[in-house]
C-alpha cells in the first residue's frame, strides 16, 4: 500500500469476520464430535442451567463475532468506496481490536463456564450451590469482555460517522 492510498478498514473487518466464521465452524464441529470431552457437550446443553451459558456463548460468538464484523465491514465498504471517504485509523483500529477481543473473550468465557458448570450439573450431579460458586468468578470477566466489544463497536461507528473526504 502506498502512502497516498487510504487504509481500507472494510477489508480488515472482513478478515476478522472470516476468522470468526472459521472459529464458529470449529466450535460447531466440537459440539457434534462423538469423542470425550466433546461428547459431553450435547447433554450439557440439553441439561440447561449452566449448560445454557455454553449455548449462549456459542450463539453470541456466531452473531456478534461473525455478524458484527461482517456488518461493520459492509458499512465501512460503503463509507470508504461508495462515498469515497477516509475513515480514521485512530478510531477504527482500536475499534476492531476491542470488538474482536471483547466478543471472543466473553464468548469463550461463557462457553468455559457453561461447560464446567453444565458438566458438574449434568454429568457429576453436583448441588446447585456448588455450581453457582463455580460460575461466579466468570461473571465480571464476561462483563468486561462485553464492555470491550461495545466500546469497540462504538469506536468503529464513530470512525464511520466522522469519516471525511480526502483533500485533493
Amino acid at each position: 500500500m502506498s502512502k497516498t492510498e487510504p487504509t481500507k478498514w472494510h477489508v480488515r473487518f472482513r478478515q476478522a469476520a472470516y476468522t470468526a466464521a472459521v472459529g464458529a465452524a470449529i466450535w460447531s464441529l466440537m459440539i457434534i464430535v462423538p469423542f470425550a470431552p466433546f461428547s459431553f457437550l450435547p447433554p450439557i446443553i440439553v441439561g440447561g442451567g449452566a449448560g445454557a451459558w455454553f449455548a449462549l456463548g456459542y450463539v453470541l460468538y456466531i452473531a456478534a463475532g461473525f455478524g458484527s464484523t461482517a456488518a461493520l465491514s459492509a458499512l465501512l465498504y460503503q463509507v470508504e468506496l461508495g462515498e469515497g471517504k477516509r475513515v480514521s485509523g485512530a478510531l477504527a483500529g482500536p475499534g476492531l481490536v476491542l470488538l474482536y477481543a471483547g466478543v471472543t473473550s466473553s464468548s469463550l468465557l461463557l462457553a468455559t463456564a457453561g461447560y464446567a458448570g453444565g458438566y458438574a450439573r449434568s454429568i457429576q450431579h453436583m448441588p446447585d450451590q456448588a455450581i453457582e460458586a463455580m460460575l461466579l468468578p466468570y461473571v465480571n470477566p464476561v462483563s468486561v469482555g462485553v464492555m470491550m466489544a461495545v466500546v469497540g463497536a462504538l469506536l468503529t461507528i464513530a470512525a464511520m460517522a466522522t469519516a471525511s473526504r480526502p483533500k485533493t
